[in-house]
């Protein structure tokens, strides 16, 4: 579907910055992974929190918020089932997409962001109109339902072995970050400039410290940071500091009134940008080798994060924006 870039402007500009925000880090890491020689904290290790590892949970975030808008507006306009038929919709097609994108091995290659966020969303539907704390409850039982079988049925032994983002599971533990993203777009229209920051920071302080303190629990594997395993402690601390950067934006953007460049245009059109950066990063290897140095890799990434700039550039000067 495609609409208007008037049609967003209701909301808050730090939403958009902040998804902007996170399409750029997407793209970012997506494509400098490749290399030997860039520097960890901007690839996904197995087992550890870089920033790469905050990228995702930081989209997860914004979906969230945008989730929890579109849904509570359509319900006002069309009323619940049609809602609820939409919102279906809506994500069993990225998951769709997510399947072409990915490729055909249905342990490994599918569970990526696409495919991650449609079943998250599936997920978190029968929650999005109730209470912060219906909200907050079900995220921290999804996130305990998904610990309990990671640890206890042997999943993730099998996960960590054969699978990425915590395989076909690994929407269990997903869906509370999309949650979590839902409880703080409430807190920034409920409250005033002060009283939403300060709550953002006790969310994202008691989420990082609560994250953080999981850690420390052994066995060490099954606790530790790692986007790979999906455990508990990794969405957590990651939501906690989504929270704290949102609240950066929002400060940046709603208080100061101080616009980034790029990011409300990257944020615009999320969906096609990621689809455009997934297509162009899946040729690098034929043009630049993973072994190039780092003022290469540097380049390429300028190339592709130019290209897809210019693709939601000219969707923005068109008045064009792709929804599903």
């Amino acid at each position: 579907m495609i609409t208007n870039p008037a049609n967003v402007s209701a909301r808050k500009l730090s939403i958009d910055q902040f998804r902007g925000f996170a399409i750029f880090g997407m793209i970012m890491v997506n494509y400098l992974n490749h290399f030997e020689a860039i520097p960890e904290t901007f690839k996904h290790p197995r087992y550890g929190m870089t920033f790469a590892n905050a990228i995702a949970p930081f989209f997860l975030i914004a979906v969230g918020m945008g989730f929890r808008i579109s849904f509570v507006n359509m319900v006002s306009r069309n009323g619940l089932r049609s809602a609820v038929v939409h919102a279906v919709k809506r994500y069993l097609i990225l998951i769709f997409i997510g399947f072409v994108l990915y490729g055909p091995d249905i342990r490994v290659d599918i569970w990526d962001a696409l495919v991650d966020i449609g079943f998250a969303g599936l997920l978190a539907m029968p929650f999005i109109l109730q209470s912060k704390t219906v909200r907050a409850v079900a995220a921290f039982s999804f996130l305990i339902i998904y610990q309990l079988l990671f640890v206890f049925a042997c999943y993730g032994e099998w996960t960590m072995a054969r699978s990425i983002d915590g395989g076909p599971l690994g929407p269990l533990s997903w869906v509370s970050i999309l949650l979590f993203g839902t409880i703080l777009y409430d807190l920034l229209k409920e409250n005033s400039s002060r009283d939403f920051s300060r709550k953002a920071v006790i969310w994202g302080i008691a989420l990082t410290v609560l994250g953080y303190l999981l850690t420390l629990l052994q066995p060490q594997e099954v606790w530790q940071f790692s986007q790979r395993s999906m455990s508990m402690a990794y969405p957590i601390l990651a939501s906690g500091i989504g929270f704290l950067t949102f609240l950066l934006f929002y400060l940046l953007n709603d208080v100061s009134k101080i616009e980034l460049p790029h990011l409300t245009i990257l944020g615009v059109n999320p969906l096609l940008i990621y689809i455009v950066q997934e297509v162009l990063i899946e040729m690098h290897g034929k043009l630049l080798d993973s072994k190039a140095p780092v003022w290469q890799a540097l380049c390429g990434f300028a190339i592709i994060y130019t290209l897809c700039y210019l693709v939601a550039r000219y969707l923005w000067r068109n008045k064009i924006v792709v929804k599903i």
